[in-house]
């Protein structure tokens, strides 16, 4: 077996410019929310935590929540400014909330992204090209079954800057 000694990204390895945000220390902007679900609220309810620039790329993204009774089946993706589901659960899908996550045992909000796709920008995480991104994407949680009790979420995500 050979001996490597080599950038691995194809830019940086090329003498192009490489990404900030994955080759050297990149800015990095977070968000936090915490939000009620009321007992009240129906399956499909859209909760917006924030906007997120298009050439973000996703570093971390800590959940944590209430018991929820029923809460069976909930996602954090990306819609757009307008409100449009872009990808719903790209980052988290149906997972089931319903015993809860208290503060150090969060639950990993990026468990559904694929391992290979770490590192990319939002825009191409949701399949579009420097023609068809939009400026910024809405993160946001969605509730396919929201559960039958009240309860609080909170959600703090970091990006780096791409």
């Amino acid at each position: 077996m050979a001996v490597e000694n080599k950038w691995v990204d194809a830019n940086v390895a090329a003498g192009k410019k490489g990404n900030p945000g994955i080759i050297g220390p990149g800015q990095v902007f977070s968000l936090a929310q915490t939000f009620e679900v009321a007992a009240a609220d129906d399956d499909g309810s859209v909760y917006k935590l924030g906007i997120v620039g298009a050439n973000m790329i996703p570093l971390k993204v800590e959940w944590n929540n209430d018991a929820i009774a029923g809460a069976t089946s909930y996602d954090l993706g990306f819609y757009s400014e307008a409100g449009v589901a872009v990808d719903k659960d790209i980052l988290m899908a149906a997972h089931d909330i319903n015993a809860g996550a208290a503060m150090g045992s969060e639950i990993d909000g990026m468990h559904d992204l694929p391992i290979d796709k770490i590192g990319k920008k939002v825009y191409e995480l949701l399949g579009k090209t420097l023609t068809t991104k939009e400026n910024a994407y809405v993160l946001a949680v969605t509730a396919n079954t929201v559960g039958t009790a009240a309860g609080t979420i909170s959600v703090r995500a970091s990006f780096i800057q791409g």
